[in-house]
């Protein structure tokens, strides 16, 4: 018999199974057949797997988006971002390691009057030298071990007048105090939350 490195087939072919299935053997050399679990929908060009995927090599991805996951390892070269609005919250069990490169805090510098913590916050520089009035979250809002600190950037002693006035919220306390006055020479004032009601200063 003639052996040809092409095949000819004359008619249609129909396959098995749910519209928009993809198409599989049901066996060494058998039928083709599909699953719901296994789709694809033509009309948006996407494929749909329900299941577990295992890959054997590379995976690329121009776009990665994790709906739901329990990550055993994650590893990746380049940029990466995690979220995106301050509102997001990253949840990390277990210990985190900057091998090399820095931590970059959120920074507010803030030349208003007056300014309400948010969750955001990590340091607030004051560059202004009249009287300024800064509100705490409440510790419960904070979290437990949340830090904050804040910086007298202006090249001026403060007095009483001029004062940064740091003020708890929602009966919380400050050192069992309800407000603290920043006052002197570039002062500065480092808070953590116990979670609950209270900012200790250290």
């Amino acid at each position: 018999m003639a052996e040809f490195g092409w095949a000819y087939i004359s008619g249609s072919v129909t396959g098995k199974g749910p519209a928009e299935s993809v198409q599989f053997l049901q066996g060494a050399d058998g039928e083709l057949t599909g699953s719901n679990n296994f789709t694809f929908k033509n009309s948006n060009n996407q494929l749909f797997i329900t299941g577990s995927v295992i890959v054997s090599g590379t995976l690329q991805a121009n776009t990665f988006d994790i709906i739901h996951t329990n990550v055993i390892e994650l590893s990746a070269s380049g940029d990466t971002n995690f979220g995106n609005d301050s509102a997001d919250n990253h949840i990390f069990t277990g210990s985190v390691s900057i091998v090399s490169g820095g931590l970059r805090q959120h920074y507010v510098k803030l030349t208003a009057a007056s300014h309400t913590v948010v969750a955001h916050d990590s340091i607030i520089g004051v560059s202004s030298s009249a009287y300024v009035s800064i509100t705490l979250q409440t510790a419960a809002a904070a979290g437990y071990g949340r830090t904050l600190i804040i910086k007298d950037e202006f090249n001026e002693t403060r007095t009483d007048s001029t004062r940064i006035a740091v003020t708890a919220s929602g009966g919380d306390k400050i050192d069992h105090a309800t407000t603290y006055s920043i006052t002197g020479d570039s002062a500065a004032l480092t808070l953590y939350s116990d979670g609950q009601s209270k900012w200790f200063i250290f």
